[in-house]
């Protein structure tokens, strides 16, 4: 209900991750971190000790920054899509760490189906370390919401070594990250996420692999699919992102009341949805600190089943059009048949799944691609909320308002590596 107009300033991120210093000033940051926590000393952001948290108001913007996002980026796709066309691509990697390598995951399946690319996505260290053949028919694809972190850079230099064709998608121009890539995308108006998980840096830089998938698809299988309509449909995902978010807040609370406490999480979702669900269960791990394991529905047929019940709470992703339909199905049948707590995230008017759920969070499409970007909003505020409802925990954090967090926080990300 207008809610991507409602861009608030105050919590506006001022500078780089890290907190400068003395080792003995470090130090008493430490040990002060409870009054005062070291993720928001890092961060630069307003410390909060109760709803809304910072990560509340970038969960609130997110609709905005999608916005921004697809008003500014179109003229850049086209382009880099004619000139992957010119390079004779053929083959994408996606690179990044936690939730940007979960954006490369969502993006391959989406690739493969609008482009008929091979597309893969890994996380940036294994990157490094390990040999994945590419030469200058690879476009190489580095994800990072700062543009600084460290180890997605260095992949990034390997493989421009390699040869190949090397793109930065950031919110962050002139970042080390686009000095070093052939070309960059950069999306967000340059803002920063204001807690300690990325949250509208998912969705905005989704949109651009998105984005480019439908602008080679054009290309290379015109008349494959309606390209123009499911276009149209993606431009309307933050008005539509906008019009279901108080309702989802609502309910996300609602279910957060009654399973804060759950033993563990577990998320499934098939093709794109896979990864969404990963970036789900990050968001879990993150903010409510509670297990969470994303799997496709065969891994959880194949296995979970024994794992599963009434103190493990299962999410399904359901976009009607899902070809995996069938075996969500199946999953929603086992949740009732063993009395385990179960929350379909399901498009608008489906019912088969709804009906055996607990709880129903629905999002207006029916695209299992533009699913990805809809069903991450519930997704976060279920991880919010877990985490706001426990009461002993700050969602914005990481528990790095506890001393002994915090200096392993400060051990691991020093100044200038996130």
């Amino acid at each position: 209900m207008g809610n991507k107009k409602r861009v608030l300033t105050q919590n506006t991120r001022v500078k780089e991750w890290g907190i400068a210093g003395d080792e003995e000033s470090i130090r008493k940051t430490i040990e002060e971190t409870t009054e005062y926590p070291m993720m928001y000393k890092a961060l630069g952001t307003e410390p909060k000790t109760s709803h809304p948290y910072n990560l509340f108001t970038d969960i609130s913007n997110q609709a905005a920054f999608l916005e921004a996002t697809i008003s500014s980026i179109q003229p850049e796709i086209s382009a880099l899509a004619v000139e992957l066309i010119q390079r004779n691509i053929n083959k994408i990697i996606g690179i990044g760490m936690g939730t940007s390598q979960f954006i490369a995951l969502v993006s391959a399946p989406i690739f493969w189906k609008y482009t008929g690319m091979e597309a893969v996505d890994m996380d940036s260290c294994e990157a490094i370390v390990n040999d994945r053949p590419m030469d200058e028919q690879t476009a190489f694809f580095a994800y990072s919401g700062s543009g600084t972190t460290t180890d997605t850079i260095e992949a990034t230099k390997k493989a421009k070594e390699k040869g190949a064709f090397t793109i930065a998608v950031t919110s962050v121009d002139e970042s080390p990250l686009t000095k070093i890539t052939d070309k960059k995308i950069v999306v967000s108006a340059e803002t920063y996420d204001t807690g300690g998980s990325d949250t509208f840096h998912y969705a905005t830089r989704l949109t651009v692999a998105i984005y480019l998938a439908i602008e080679l698809g054009k290309l290379i299988n015109p008349e494959k699919f309606d390209f123009a309509m499911i276009e149209e449909e993606l431009n309307q995902i933050p008005n539509q992102m906008a019009s279901i978010f108080d309702q989802v807040v609502s309910r996300c609370w609602s279910i957060a009341k009654h399973h804060k406490n759950m033993r563990s999480i577990i998320i499934i979702g098939s093709g794109p949805n896979f990864g969404t669900a990963e970036e789900i269960g990050l968001k879990f791990d993150e903010m409510a600190h509670i297990p969470t394991n994303a799997m496709v529905p065969t891994r959880h047929i194949h296995g979970a089943l024994g794992l599963t019940n009434e103190k493990i709470l299962t999410i399904i992703l359901a976009p009607l059009n899902d070809p995996a339909m069938k075996w969500l199905k199946q999953i929603a049948e086992a949740t009732r048949l063993l009395k385990s707590p179960a929350i379909g995230i399901v498009s608008a008017t489906e019912t088969e799944i709804a009906d055996m759920m607990d709880y129903v969070i629905r999002v207006p499409t029916d695209n299992p691609e533009l699913f990805t970007l809809l069903s991450i909003l519930p997704g976060q505020l279920l991880a919010y909320f877990f985490a706001v409802e426990q009461g002993n925990i700050n969602p914005d954090c990481q528990r790095s308002n506890i001393p002994k967090h915090a200096r392993v926080w400060l051990k691991l990300f020093p100044p200038g590596t996130h």
